[in-house]
């Protein structure tokens, strides 16, 4: 069974691995697609620099920077340009013209900052490139990677008890030892796909601007998270499953919509209707037990059945529930299959 949970990994992977990679592509035509046009404010001010009206003045500053001067009368645009080589280029454009028609003052994507104000019957324009992200960025996207690969892996048992069941009970290890392999490799699994969402979200970054990365406290938390959530998400649909031999489909597949109503039917304010007062704690009871209540960033606030205790999810205390319901669920999956008989 190990080694068969190995090639549905690397299976997985493989998957996962060629559709990011052909967002990567994608993304790529469309940023080649959309370079200089109006939109673009890094190609509106490269195509502005080589207009022939264009008025292009060098200079070096002090501090070593490259400062470029573009004056064009035509456009009514006076563009200075600070290129700081690997810290970025800061650009600062005052359009006269009355209109907004060059687009300017949208952000295109990556590591760019664009500051907006009217001046006049114009606009000053203030565009910083290579600023610093924070890895936390990125590492929503490998969390949604992971999870998606934890939502198809999420049935090892079940896929083994739907006509493979006689054959793991001939393997020379106990049930035990087995099932505790085949987790692990799906963990395994699970920590490689958000490392490959991370790695995407800097790729399509990267076509952009790609500025330092930071790493603070947030980013901490949010590498943990990459590694915890998927695994507790893993680990319920295991349980789930693992004393199925059919159907096992549905229950992956229904599972996110049922666990997103359960959070959400935990947060309605009753308001005096008995029934809503009924569902709501209802859901407020079992959301305790389900791992997406704990998948944010922000505060989460869950409000009791009376209406007035509020408890605030710290993050830590997020990371502690996702690591418990993660044992809670492996050993749940665990004992069940341990149960189920060819």
């Amino acid at each position: 069974m190990a080694y068969v949970e190995w090639l549905r990994v690397r299976g997985c992977l493989r998957w996962a691995g060629c559709v990011l990679l052909g967002l990567f592509l994608i993304t790529a035509v469309v940023r080649i697609a959309v370079f200089g046009m109006q939109h673009d404010v890094l190609g509106w001010a490269s195509r502005l620099q080589h207009d022939p009206a264009s008025k292009v003045s060098e200079t070096t500053l002090p501090d070593g920077a490259h400062r470029i001067t573009v004056d064009n009368p035509r456009e009514k645009v006076h563009m200075v340009i600070d290129d700081r080589g690997v810290q970025g280029k800061h650009i600062e454009i005052l359009d006269q013209s009355g209109s907004n028609e060059h687009g300017h003052g949208f952000v295109t994507a990556g590591s760019i900052d664009v500051h907006e104000l009217p001046n006049g019957g114009g606009s000053v324009t203030t565009i910083d490139t290579n600023q610093r992200t924070a890895f936390a960025g990125y590492a929503i996207c490998g969390i949604i990677v992971a999870l998606i690969v934890a939502t198809i892996l999420g049935a090892p048992f079940a896929r083994e008890n739907d006509g493979h069941l006689e054959i793991s009970l001939t393997k020379p290890v106990s049930r035990d030892v087995l099932s505790l392999q085949t987790i692990g490799i799906d963990v395994a699994g699970l920590v490689a796909a958000f490392c490959g969402g991370v790695v995407f979200a800097m790729a399509v970054t990267l076509l952009f601007a790609f500025g330092p990365i930071t790493f603070g406290r947030e980013d901490a938390f949010a590498l943990a998270m990459g590694i915890v959530a998927p695994i507790a998400w893993y680990a319920m649909l295991t349980a789930a499953t693992a004393s199925t031999k059919r159907g096992y489909g549905a229950i992956l597949g229904f599972s996110w919509p049922i666990a997103a109503i359960v959070v959400g039917l935990s947060l309605i304010q009753p308001e005096g209707n008995a029934l809503l007062r009924v569902v709501q704690g209802l859901a407020w009871a079992l959301s305790f037990i389900d791992p997406i209540a704990y998948m944010h960033f922000g505060r989460h606030a869950v409000v009791s059945v009376d209406g007035q205790n509020v408890l605030h999810y710290s993050n830590s205390f997020k990371l502690l529930m996702l690591a418990v319901l993660s044992a809670f669920y492996g050993v749940l999956a665990i004992l069940q299959w341990r149960r189920v008989e060819a």
